[in-house]
């Protein structure tokens, strides 16, 4: 869940691909679950393009109004019956794209934040197309309040959160979140030597959000209260105790 930026400025760049590694290993609790559907994982039910013909790569700059889309887009189908009008209706396209833009204008290693871009050739289209993305970066504490841990958890606990975690609408389902979150963490673990748990926040109403999260490994670390536009969302922590566990170090 991303809370919306002030409008910043970016200078646009073209940046040359960079592919991410996605640790072949899946996290340890789940190893089971999920070596069974790996095996039959495709990109949605409607397509035979195999996960496994996803690239994932670094974000670049150029990336970034495709992203703000993509995040968007999953707002209002999931979140529509979850949040008020008020909020979806009033999103602000550009200031979240300049805030994607500016943070990927430095070069991947003096990055502050992790954008992974999950990519596939669209064989209708003939183009390659972005079709998920995460970013994992230090945790953001102080945008929002009231923070309730769950026993054997406290916001010591971590050093990463994954932020952003969104998969294009009509192509969930089939492992690109799986792979966007363990690239994400493989990321922290290499570039920004984290080594401590890592937390991602979903909404309590997300449903959804909060099964997947369930079946990759993550347990229920904590809730907290986040300010939308002055509606207060409830929302619920899933979390790795380790990185390196997360990735099968």
């Amino acid at each position: 869940m991303t809370v919306m930026p002030a409008p910043i400025s970016a200078t646009t760049t073209t940046t040359a691909t960079i592919l991410v590694n996605i640790p072949s290993r899946p996290s340890i609790r789940s190893a089971s679950s999920l070596s069974v559907a790996s095996s039959t994982d495709t990109v949605s039910s409607t397509t035979t393009t195999s996960v496994d013909e996803v690239v994932f790569r670094h974000g670049k700059v150029e990336d970034a109004a495709l992203m703000t889309e993509m995040q968007f887009s999953n707002y209002h189908h999931h979140y529509r019956k979850i949040l008020p009008s008020s909020f979806l209706d009033n999103l602000n396209y550009q200031a979240m794209t300049d805030f994607h833009a500016k943070r990927m204008t430095p070069s991947v290693d003096k990055r502050e934040m992790a954008y992974v871009i999950a990519e596939r050739h669209n064989a209708e289209s003939g183009e390659v197309e972005p079709i998920g993305m995460s970013q994992s970066m230090v945790p953001w504490w102080d945008r929002a309040y009231n923070h309730r841990w769950n026993e054997g958890w406290s916001q010591e606990s971590f050093d990463c959160e994954i932020d952003t975690l969104y998969v294009k609408i009509g192509i969930q389902g089939g492992g690109i979140g799986r792979k966007l979150v363990l690239g994400a963490l493989q990321e922290a673990y290499d570039r920004f030597n984290m080594r401590k748990g890592v937390i991602i926040w979903t909404l309590v109403a997300n449903t959804q959000g909060r099964e997947f999260y369930k079946r990759i490994g993550c347990e229920e670390a904590g809730f907290r209260t986040l300010d939308l536009i002055d509606y207060p969302a409830e929302c619920v922590g899933y979390a790795f105790r380790s990185i390196g566990e997360a990735i099968g170090k």
